[in-house]
């Protein structure tokens, strides 16, 4: 065990140090440049200095960036939505939510129905593992229109 643990970090160590090698910059006769870790001709190369540090320099302004987030403020000219409109837009968007909110309720209890319809049917005709296969779409549908009501309240309560 403590072999292993000494391998483990040695490896690590290895995989964290940085690695040092030698790039040149080389002109052929007809004055193309390669960039190569190879040194091609001794005469036409030129070992060029790169510095070990490549960690990316923080944002000009000190202030710590968030990916997604907008860097610079809306420009004057940006195209923008009046309050009311926005408000006009809101309205309308909670009237269709609740219109798909009445209309998956209601299929959530022919849902319901179905199941109750289906599980009424005589127990000695099938046995247990025909009769789960039998109910199983009827208890999916169900618990797929409770998640539908569930996504659509939070939609509604989002909404301004």
């Amino acid at each position: 065990m403590m072999r292993f643990s000494v391998v483990t970090l040695c490896a690590g160590f290895l995989l964290t140090t940085p690695v040092w090698g030698q790039v040149y910059r080389c002109t052929d006769a007809e004055g193309r440049v390669t960039i190569t870790n190879v040194l091609i001709d001794k005469t036409n190369c030129k070992r060029m200095q790169i510095e070990a540090d490549t960690a990316v320099p923080p944002p000009a302004d000190g202030k710590k960036s968030r990916p997604g987030t907008a860097s610079a403020p809306t420009p004057p000219g940006f195209p923008s939505v009046s309050a009311d409109e926005q408000n006009a837009r809101n309205d309308t968007r909670r009237t269709i939510l609740n219109q798909e909110l009445a209309d998956e309720q209601q299929k959530l209890e022919g849902a319901k129905n179905q199941l109750a319809t289906q599980e009424k049917v005589p127990v000695g005709m099938e046995d247990a593992e025909k009769r789960e296969a039998r109910l199983r779409p009827f208890r999916e549908a169900i618990a797929r229109h409770e998640r539908n009501i569930e996504d659509l309240n939070r939609e509604i309560s989002h909404l301004r």
